[in-house]
């Protein structure tokens, strides 16, 4: 008896021991470390601006909307006169969502990515909280191992690219200081209701150049391309989805970034320069 006690007693241990499958668990983090994963990366792609570039963005900090239902991402002026990348928690939200279906399907040969799309362009109710994959959408015969490395590289595409519009002066913001001030961790309602003004004169000029260059940073910050493709696979197919049923859900960041097709083939084109030049 002691003998067998024993055993099950090693059994349960290694069990334990034995690291979650992403299929088991959902990777989706909590808000705050979405947030503090997002603060890392646009550290990791502001160092890839030369020096002078770097001065004249000095203070640039990214800003968190609270909106749980709508995912976008801008660039703005805070109302002390500093850059800023706005990114909403739904976004980050969305992009753990994508990350984890890219995943899947590179372990499984499937295309989760395409229906996640199709599921939020059918179910998701605009000014709702954005609705995660259904229950069992990942039950599939192999693990996915390849999260954390496609929810980063999907993350600093999405920041790279609204970094690109201020190094490039789509948006001059007054007073930029490297100082930090205390209101800088609240995103009020008078910056929010600015930055969507703002957002009508920046967007959607110049995507291509902008993309081409988010890459660059993508690339130089240590990324591969395949967190971006999957990113922008989910907005092709859901620009698809609208097209044929005329789903309701539209966020922002597919309004003010269209064409989510041509800016997938930028980003491949972006990539096959890089090897060709290595």
């Amino acid at each position: 008896m002691t003998f067998f006690r024993t055993l099950l007693l090693i059994l349960a241990a290694a069990l334990v021991a034995l690291p979650a499958r992403a299929d088991e668990v959902a990777p989706d983090l909590e808000g705050s470390d979405l947030r503090q994963k997002a603060q890392l990366e646009l550290r990791r792609l502001f160092v890839t601006l030369d020096k002078q570039e770097q001065r004249r963005l000095v203070g640039t900090y990214v800003v968190f909307d609270a909106s749980a239902s709508d995912p976008f991402a801008q660039v703005a002026c805070d109302d002390d006169g500093d850059h800023v990348i706005v990114v909403s928690d739904a976004m980050l939200r969305l992009v753990a969502h994508v990350a984890r279906a890219l995943s899947y399907d590179e372990a499984n040969n499937a295309r989760r990515i395409d229906e996640y799309a199709a599921f939020l362009a059918r179910s998701q109710v605009p000014g709702r909280r954005l609705l995660p994959p259904p229950p069992g959408f990942f039950a599939g015969d192999k693990p996915s191992r390849t999260y954390d490395v496609r929810f980063d590289e999907a993350l600093a595409f999405v920041l790279a690219h609204e970094l690109a519009r201020l190094r490039s002066g789509d948006l001059v913001c007054p007073k930029p200081t490297a100082t930090k001030e205390s209101g800088d961790d609240d995103w009020s309602a008078n910056e929010q209701r600015k930055a969507s003004e703002i957002a009508k004169s920046v967007y959607p000029t110049n995507t291509k150049e902008r993309d081409v260059e988010a890459m660059e940073r993508v690339f130089n910050a240590g990324h591969e391309e395949l967190g971006a493709l999957g990113f922008l696979r989910f907005f092709i197919q859901l620009e698809i989805e609208r097209a044929a049923a005329g789903g309701r859900f539209q966020p922002t960041y597919l309004v003010h970034h269209p064409g989510s097709a041509p800016r997938g083939l930028a980003v491949k084109s972006a990539a096959e320069s890089r090897r060709a030049h290595e």
